[in-house]
């Protein structure tokens, strides 16, 4: 009997204390400092560089709500396409990249999936055969400054401001 007794209060003694919210505030504090101290990434955010082969593209915050961007098709010698410009929204993004070149650019997680026919004032952007006709990148690094320090394949800085 007396070893049950014992096992009674041993049980009783690791039960959990009914959740109060104080550690549901805890961990949204918690995970709003690391954000804030650039620890964590806001998964709202859409900056940072990204890649696939080649082809890169770099977001940088330019305003609450809205990103420079810069894109670097690269085909090989004499056949790219660099972009500059600016993005807005979530999880589309309304992009203006110059030269009346003006898409939608979904945003999947992370992952931008470009259209797959930009419009055709967005071939004053390129050169030869490159296009950014359904350009698939996926994000590399969340860092600002690595992204603001991108180069296109023309060699200068993709998201200068």
């Amino acid at each position: 009997m007396w070893r049950a007794l014992a096992a009674l209060l041993l049980l009783g003694a690791c039960a959990r204390a009914p959740d109060t919210g104080d550690e549901a505030a805890a961990g949204q504090a918690l995970e709003g400092a690391a954000r804030n101290a650039g620890i964590v990434a806001d998964a709202r955010d859409a900056a940072g560089v990204y890649a696939a082969g080649e082809d890169r593209v770099c977001m940088t915050r330019s305003a609450a709500d809205s990103y420079r961007i810069g894109v670097s098709v690269d085909y090989g010698e004499g056949h790219r396409c660099i972009a500059h410009g600016t993005a807005k929204g979530r999880p589309t993004l309304d992009t203006d990249l110059g030269a009346g070149c003006r898409m939608p650019i979904t945003r999947d997680g992370d992952r931008l999936l470009f259209p797959p026919r930009a419009p055709a004032a967005c071939a004053r952007l390129c050169q030869g055969r490159a296009t950014l006709d359904a350009l698939a990148v996926d994000r590399l690094s969340e860092a600002g400054g690595e992204a603001a320090r991108l180069r296109g394949a023309d060699g200068k800085l993709l998201c200068a401001n």
